[in-house]
């Protein structure tokens, strides 16, 4: 396979003249430095710049400081009017994030030019902020949606021809989602006339295709030029759409012209005319003597022949290429197309090759939440969040940055992490840091403290730990708190001693975000069943226990399937009889719903003999006609549409090195009782996964199954809601196959003692209730003699865990600490909706909705 490497600034200046793209590529051959030659072709007219590229490092330093700037945050609290807050954030930014030593340095055009831009640009974020302040929107809010992470670095391998690929990269100035529009909008900053708004408009297309193929988003876009004259061109994603063939053709003809170019074959470059008035290659006269009349020449077209035979489609593009070659090196904060220095060569600039490919963009749904406003370029006033701004995100205990920081004067950063091994929980009153062996977490985990103890917290940091030591994740979430966690944590919120790790979970972790009987994610469907085969149980030598294990397999299917009729008379009859046909129905292939409802109609066509004496004629009929409106009525969403549940696929990475985090959001189900029935149906199939696919002697942790609020699941008691007996199952035999059960609760009296007792590493937070801290105790007791600790966590501080775990070292024992920074969001829970914005913003759809 041959890979070529390309960035958007060189497809910008192929845009404008192919015959350009050739020189450079000539040029790029004879160089002995391996260095990328790239034409600058914005000065046409003799406009003076504007200091492009120091504008651009500016306002990047200036969106990236403000994130987490107070002085930033003050000014737009006192917002009044957009002239006062232009002023007062222009200011900040002159005294914080501009280099006045190299404004300084550059001929007075050029710094007019720059300072027209500039005030222009705060014009424009000034008057949306503003606007956005005056509609409600809380400082803090907006100032994380303006200066938050965005996904800016697209990085696209496109599929050319036989073996050639084209690896692109480039840097957008600015995307975000408009919720009034409810789609993408990039927007590119331009410091040069609008001589040539088609090509910047190219360019901008190709970013949007780009984002496109790697984030799944369908973005608008527009050219904001800021200097010398103001001026917009916008453009919707159905034009981009339209016009995406026109993109791929223009990277497969540069390889071809690249290839003529250094006598490779390929093919000759025709010429554009328009901008042969400002060509040092026309004045020369080289252009005509090399490469003939401008009409001579020609573009690979085979992608319009190939969209002819196809009928439309998309260009074969994948996310990053898994190789990687020097390219040309392009300015963080936007391409190299503005000259900012007139001493230089109008027609060349040499760009130093790349020593280090661009990073992945941050774990998908990473980028800046929605604007109230448009961003600087015109776009639409944009709407405040649905419920008002997010709780801030501090850690459980008050601090915004880390539990580490209680005491950072005992142990500098670096000490306080320059021991770790095993995974992170958080730090002690000293400083030093908690962690544990990934292995616990095969013998299952509990999590425990009253609500707002910082339970779920804890319970998510483990969840992240378990993500970095390449453990999958199967996360239940009834609420909509888990679901955040496909959003990381803006890395301003992250302490620097923890940045390493913030970065290692970022680029591991694969988000999943699945819903059962909706499309507001990935969507879930149950049917077909999955029930056991002789075949897949035949690993089980003892036959007696072979027999048991298919038994109950069948047993819980039929109780689950009875429990969602909910038909009422007599149910165990009901799940005997539908045990009956189960256990009579072929298994060689998943069986379908249908499949049962037609064997309950006519039992008699399966071999079963004598069903009356299982069930009554009338029990049945109403069971059958139950049954099928999951077939063919509208509740038949949790069995129609999207993938089959199937851990297997679950389980799997995309790439290598992913870790994924499938996350089960059940809150956009109608009621409490499909809840029931999808999660005790998702722990059954877990369970037939678990004995028939995983090798029991394999040892390590194969997944991490997280249920948060067990109480709900698995109460104490005689209660014995669908999904109980199921996760019951997987806390007495998941250890077995590596499957690592974690749980949280505020109440530990209300769930099964069946669970503690098979749960070897508890976390205890801050207890009220006498109740609670009694069972604790029993914990304890039990397994030999409760310590002296544990009556301290009744009105223990936020935050704070005492831990125990097997072969724990003895100075852990007894000591309180707090739990470590988050690495994702968590804030209140998501609705239904803002998770479908989430997951689509992030290109997380998916194939199954």
């Amino acid at each position: 396979m041959r890979l070529v490497h390309v960035n958007v600034t060189q497809l910008r200046v192929a845009a404008t003249c192919p015959r350009l793209h050739w020189f450079d590529a000539r040029a790029t051959a004879e160089r002995q430095d391996g260095r990328t030659v790239v034409s600058r072709i914005w000065r046409k007219g003799g406009e003076a710049p504007g200091c492009g590229a120091l504008f651009h490092t500016a306002v990047e330093r200036f969106n990236a400081a403000a994130a987490s700037s107070d002085e930033v945050l003050a000014a737009l609290e006192a917002a009044g009017d957009a002239p006062g807050l232009q002023q007062a954030l222009m200011r900040w930014f002159n005294a914080s994030c501009l280099n006045l030593d190299a404004l300084a340095a550059r001929p007075v055009p050029l710094r007019l030019g720059f300072i027209s831009a500039v005030q222009l640009y705060m014009e424009e974020l000034a008057r949306l902020a503003a606007h956005a302040r005056a509609a409600g929107l809380p400082a803090a809010e907006l100032r994380a949606q303006l200066f938050g992470d965005s996904r800016k670095r697209v990085d696209v391998t496109f599929h050319v021809g036989e073996d050639v690929h084209v690896h692109v990269t480039g840097a957008i100035d600015y995307v975000y989602f408009d919720p009034r529009l409810g789609k993408h909008r990039i927007v590119d900053y331009k410091l040069t006339p609008a001589t040539s708004p088609n090509s910047d408009l190219f360019q901008i297309f190709t970013y949007a295709l780009m984002h496109h193929h790697q984030h799944g988003t369908r973005p608008d876009v527009a050219v904001f030029y800021l200097h010398p004259t103001r001026s917009v061109r916008e453009a919707r994603w159905e034009e981009i759409e339209a016009k995406r063939g026109k993109v791929h053709e223009l990277i497969a003809s540069m390889v071809a012209w690249s290839d003529h170019a250094v006598g490779a074959g390929g093919l000759a470059p025709p010429g554009d005319r328009t901008y042969c008035g400002g060509c040092k290659h026309e004045r020369s006269g080289a252009c005509v003597a090399q490469l003939g009349h401008k009409d001579v020449g020609a573009w690979d077209r085979r992608w319009t022949a190939l969209e002819a035979t196809r009928g439309g489609g998309s260009p074969d593009a994948r996310e990053p290429a898994a190789a990687s070659a020097p390219a040309a090196d392009e300015p963080a904060a936007g391409e190299p197309m503005v000259e900012d220095d007139p001493e230089l060569d109008e027609a060349l600039a040499v760009v130093k090759p790349a020593v280090e490919r661009p990073k992945p963009a941050p774990a998908r749904g990473r980028g800046r939440r929605a604007p109230a406003e448009a961003p600087p370029g015109g776009a639409r006033p944009a709407e405040a969040p649905p419920g008002g701004a997010r709780p801030a995100e501090a850690p459980p205990g008050g601090e915004r940055s880390t539990p580490a920081a209680l005491d950072a004067g005992a142990r500098p950063p670096e000490a306080r992490t320059a021991s770790v091994t095993g995974m992170l929980l958080g730090f002690d009153d000293g400083g030093a840091p908690v962690c544990v062996d990934p292995a616990v977490l095969r013998t299952h985990v509990s999590v425990v403290g009253a609500a707002g103890s910082g339970k779920t917290w804890m319970a998510k940091v483990i969840a992240e730990e378990a993500l970095r030591a390449g453990v999958p994740v199967v996360a239940i979430d009834p609420q909509g708190d888990l679901v955040q966690m496909m959003e990381a944590r803006p890395p301003s919120d992250v302490p620097a001693e923890l940045h390493r790790a913030w970065e290692e979970l970022r680029e591991r972790m694969e988000p999943r975000i699945l819903t059962p009987g909706s499309s507001h994610g990935q969507r879930l469907c149950l049917d077909p069943l999955r029930l056991p085969s002789a075949g897949e149980l035949s690993h089980i030598a003892n036959p007696a226990l072979r027999a048991e294990e298919e038994e109950g397999l069948l047993v819980a299917v039929a109780a689950n399937l009875v429990s969602l009729c909910a038909c009422g008379g007599e149910e165990e009859s009901q799940r005997t009889f539908l045990y009956q046909v189960l256990r009579h129905l072929p298994r060689a292939a998943p069986v379908r719903l249908r499949d049962i409802v037609a064997a309950v109609t006519a039992p008699e066509d399966l071999g079963i003999d004598d069903v009356d004496s299982l069930i009554r004629k009338s029990e049945r009929e109403r069971l059958a006609r139950k049954l099928n409106t999951f077939v063919q009525g509208p509740s038949a969403r949790l069995f129609s549409g999207g993938t089959r549940l199937d851990f297997t696929e679950l389980l799997r990475p995309s790439k290598p090195g992913r870790v994924p985090l499938n996350v089960v959001y059940l809150n956009a189900l109608s009621n409490d009782d499909e809840k029931h029935f999808f999660l005790a149906a998702l722990a059954t199939e877990l369970y037939r996964w678990m004995i028939t696919t995983v090798d029991a002697t394999s040892g390590g942790v194969n997944l991490l199954f997280y249920i948060d609020e067990a109480r709900d699941w698995i109460p104490a008691g005689g209660s014995k809601p669908p999904a109980k007996q199921p996760l019951i199952r997987l806390f007495t035999q998941g250890r077995k196959y590596g499957v690592g059960c974690l749980l949280c609760t505020q109440s530990p009296r209300s769930v099964d003692y069946n669970v503690f007792g098979n749960t070897s590493t508890k976390l205890i937070g801050r207890l009220e209730a006498a109740q609670d801290v009694e069972r604790v105790i029993d914990w304890f007791t039990i397994e030999g003699g409760a310590p002296p600790w544990v009556a301290a966590r009744k009105g223990a501080p936020r935050g704070s865990f005492v831990a125990r775990w097997p072969d724990m070292p003895a100075d852990l024992a007894g000591r309180a600490f707090k739990g470590r920074t988050l690495f994702t969001r968590h804030a209140g829970a998501w609705s239904p909706d803002r998770v479908e914005r989430a997951v689509t913003e992030a290109g997380l759809r998916g194939t199954g909705g």
